[in-house]
């Protein structure tokens, strides 16, 4: 029985031996590795910094509507701005020579 202990002994040893160098495969290089882990970190950490500026650009555009239901003369501003709108009794004068 002594031979059969050592053998069992041996076993269980190698049976560990087998676990722990494949828990230390799959921290070093599996797929929730540390470097995988950082990875991910990493592109949490841009997304986070994108949906800022998505939530701010977001804001900015609130505004804007804001200002074009309830402000004429932003309006008025935008139309001249943006479509070169005139009055009646304006002249346009173009800015832009080409």
């Amino acid at each position: 029985m002594s031979s059969f202990k050592k053998f069992i002994k041996i076993l269980i040893l190698l049976f560990f031996i087998v676990a722990s160098l494949s828990l230390a495969y799959d921290i070093f290089y599996g797929q929730f590795s540390i470097k995988e882990n950082q990875k991910i970190e990493s592109l949490i950490e841009d997304k986070e910094l994108q949906l800022m500026d998505i939530s701010a650009e977001n804001e900015n555009l609130k505004d804007e509507i804001s200002l074009l239901k309830n402000n004429n003369e932003y309006v008025e501003h935008i139309a001249r701005e943006n479509l070169g709108l005139i009055k009646e009794d304006e002249e346009f004068i173009d800015d832009d020579p080409d």
